[in-house]
């Protein structure tokens, strides 16, 4: 074998990193935030077959964070292995990573958290009368000692990413880190609903989920996590195929939400994101569910564990199927099949499939004046002027960015519509064309009158004196925790949207009058919608910021829909509206209002000039 020469003119520059800097490269991967401790911590919890789990954390979890378990503890030596990298109980081979079973198997998350914290492990070993006591501090050893025994295990994390100062740095605020914190715990929770969860923060108790056993475990965990009032807008799924299982839980026709936060998919008890699976939750749906909504999923998979490869990333939540199109048969027939059974599911025809957001099928034939008799018909008195408008944060119209959609003209009605246009009628029931002059305009009539409730909603909100409308019935409405803390502390600022709530009890509000213009419709949606782009924000905020998403989604409710029925008069209203805009050219989210024809393209067209 060749030897090295000793010269430091030969020397290379390859070199084997330390231990320590090997776990803190690791930990940017495994340790994201305070969440992502939280959620490694239990699944090692869970992996040692506790009954029980409790999380504790203060200040978002940067300054402590602590896991209680009743599982089986370690031994002295266990303990101190555990945090050596790749360390592992779980597999010992490479034909052990083909076949998975477990939530942890990679032996980073310990060493990884324990470089970038002050760590502290208490544990005993099943039937032992001496516990282990280990203290580890920037991923070095600081104490090793005998402790009273205890059943399980207790791990305390504090002051996370003390000696990383830029990833600390770049932590979210408060709030928003112990709203993740919260997700994880829920993700936990829901996959295991034969284990006790409790999580505790800043000394207030925000899930108490007692353990639960038998065919209605996982439907009274979802309740107990979300609510009892979520049951009832969900249908059981249970299907078999190709050898594998899914069961759960999925939201009946009309019941969607902005985005898929309230999405829960786990395999084998291990909770993922998959396009493929997401993929199929929507193809189940097939019509019943409008462009751009998501339905609630509770899904549980059981796939063998040798068909699906969970060594994909440290997070472990990216999963490769060995038959990704079984997987998506799986799913996408199950969900089919079980919206079929639910009253009116299934159908193709009915109102949820062919409107742009879901109406009861009760008020799908309503005469449209009835509809709108709040919101278009109104008198043009009290409508701002464009000025009014440009000059807030808010309605900044942009133009599509879809480079495939076809040429269009889009004109400013201010000087593109005369005074003298005259409605010609209305196509598909979706469209309005206009002779005005040389030209003929068809406008989109839901885009167009999003974007006039868009800007009277706007100037309403601005200028605080949103007019509203008490409900006859009020609703009731219940929230998870997270949720009802942020309402709780914006009541004030959902009065100048035009909503009216008021606190029912812990985590349950009692909304009692909506904006004027919205009129009628599904209103607790509508908050459950708002409360859902607030759980995607990051950072710091304004509630401008939320308001403006909530004005999005009331103008979109508000406004007539494909196979709204339109009269002369109320074309007329439309237009005469839409002119007064400022930004009539796309609806608040981009879609153009208008398409311009003129005369000479169809005589062109019909070979007449």
């Amino acid at each position: 074998m060749e030897t090295l020469p000793n010269d430091k003119r030969f020397l290379g520059v390859i070199r084997t990193l330390s231990d320590r800097v090997a776990n803190q490269i690791a930990a940017g991967e495994v340790v994201e935030r305070p969440a992502s401790v939280i959620k490694e911590l239990v699944e090692n919890s869970l992996d040692a077959g506790c009954g029980s789990v409790t999380v504790s954390f203060r200040n978002g979890g940067k300054s402590l964070i602590e896991i209680v378990d009743d599982g089986d503890g370690m031994s002295r030596h266990d303990a101190l292995l555990a945090f050596d990298r790749h360390a592992t109980s779980k597999i010992e081979s490479v034909d052990d990573l083909k076949s998975v079973s477990t939530l942890g198997f990679r032996g980073e998350a310990l060493p990884s958290i324990a470089s970038v914290s002050r760590f502290r492990l208490t544990t005993c070993k099943p039937g032992s009368s001496t516990g282990v006591e280990v203290v580890m501090e920037g991923g070095k050893l600081k104490e090793a000692k005998d402790a009273p025994p205890i059943h399980g295990t207790c791990a305390t994390v504090r002051d996370l990413f003390f000696n990383t100062p830029a990833r600390r740095k770049f932590l979210r605020s408060e709030s928003v880190e112990s709203a993740h914190a919260q997700e994880a715990v829920t993700r936990q929770a829901l996959s295991r609903p034969d284990v006790a969860f409790k999580l505790i923060k800043d000394g207030k108790t925000l899930i108490d989920a007692p353990s639960g056993a038998g065919d209605d475990a996982f439907k009274n965990r979802v309740s107990a996590l979300f609510g009892r009032g979520s049951i009832d807008e969900l249908a059981k799924i249970e299907h078999k195929s190709a050898g594998m299982l899914v069961d759960g839980f999925i939201s009946r026709p009309g019941v969607n939400r902005a985005s898929r936060e309230a999405q829960y998919v786990f395999i084998n008890g291990r909770f993922v994101r998959d396009r493929i699976i997401y993929s199929a939750i929507l193809d189940g749906y097939r019509s019943l569910m409008p462009k751009g909504r998501h339905p609630l999923v509770f899904l549980r998979l059981t796939i063998p564990p040798e068909r699906v490869d969970v060594n994909v990333s440290p997070t472990k939540t990216e999963v490769r199927f060995v038959d990704g199109r079984s997987v998506r048969s799986l799913v996408s027939g199950g969900i089919f099949r079980a919206l079929n059974m639910v009253e009116g599911g299934g159908d193709s025809n009915n109102s949820f499939a062919q409107a742009d957001v879901p109406l009861k099928a009760d008020t799908w034939e309503k005469p449209v004046t009835q509809t709108l008799s709040r919101s278009f018909a109104e008198p043009l008195a009290s409508y701002a002027e464009p000025a009014a408008i440009e000059q807030t944060p808010l309605g900044k119209g942009e133009p599509t960015d879809n480079a495939d959609a076809p040429q269009q003209t889009l004109s400013h009605f201010d000087s593109a519509i005369s005074g003298n246009f005259m409605p010609v009628g209305q196509v598909f029931k979706s469209f309005l064309v206009l002779e005005d002059g040389d030209r003929m305009l068809i406008l989109d009539q839901h885009t167009a009158h999003e974007r006039v409730l868009y800007e009277r909603f706007t100037l309403k909100y601005r200028e605080g004196n949103a007019d509203a409308q008490e409900l006859l019935f009020p609703v009731e409405i219940e929230l998870s925790g997270r949720d009802a803390g942020f309402l709780k502390k914006s009541l004030n600022d959902f009065k100048k949207l035009g909503f009216y709530l008021e606190e029912f009890g812990s985590d349950t509000f009692i909304l009692r009058a909506v904006p004027l213009l919205l009129g009628e419709g599904d209103h607790k949606s509508v908050i459950l919608d708002i409360l859902d782009g607030v759980a995607r924000l990051e950072g710091g905020f304004s509630f401008d910021v939320i308001a403006e998403n909530a004005i999005n989604i009331m103008a979109c409710r508000g406004a007539v829909k494909a196979g709204d029925v339109l009269n002369k008069e109320e074309i007329e209203s439309l237009v005469v509206q839409l002119k007064k805009c400022a930004l009539p050219y796309t609806c608040p989210h981009g879609r153009p209002v208008t398409l311009t024809i003129d005369k000479d393209d169809l005589l062109k067209g019909f070979l007449r000039k």
